[in-house]
């Protein structure tokens, strides 16, 4: 699989913290099915595990040649 850049990686981070927290405000005050609950829960923890699998956490340091 394709490294992803450090930006790109704390986006995917990022957007799926939000999914996860959106799909629990919205269980929390609405009535919703447990399947919707459950796949929202889902693509979140996906967006997740592919951020942290892919992503390039390497820290760039200049060379002092």
């Amino acid at each position: 699989m394709k490294s992803l850049t450090k930006r790109k990686t704390i986006a995917l981070l990022c957007s799926g913290i939000f999914i996860i927290s959106i799909a629990q405000l919205v269980a929390h005050f609405s009535l919703i099915n447990d399947f919707v609950k459950g796949a929202a829960l889902g693509v979140g923890i996906g967006v997740l595990v592919i951020a942290l699998i892919s992503g390039n956490f390497k820290t760039q340091t200049k060379s002092s040649n």
